[in-house]
């Protein structure tokens, strides 16, 4: 239980995987479509319009249709530029079929 927030569980990466040791996004592992994310505590943060440096705001979706099943932008760390994730398309599932 977390006073700040909520802990989630259950998200899949799509387009790359989550390094648990680095704590960063990585290239997905070959025939590896959807990755298994750890538990994460989400919390509510105001928009102040600056990027982060070292992140990529991950769209989190309920399911693999996308668009109007959009839910919000996570921060996840990495160490390559947001462009190569945002060219991969890459994005958290909540509900994976």
């Amino acid at each position: 239980m977390s006073k700040e927030g909520a802990f989630i569980h259950g998200l899949s990466m799509e387009g790359a995987r989550w390094d648990d040791k680095a704590g960063t996004i990585e290239e997905s592992r070959a025939k590896e479509l959807y990755a298994k994310m750890p538990v994460i505590l989400i919390k509510a943060a105001v928009f102040t319009g600056q990027e982060q440096k070292d992140t990529y705001v991950c769209p989190v979706y309920k399911t693999q249709d996308r668009g109007p099943t959009f839910v919000f932008n996570a921060g996840l760390r990495s160490k390559a530029a947001p462009s190569k994730w945002i060219l991969g398309g890459v994005g958290l599932l909540m509900d994976v079929a």
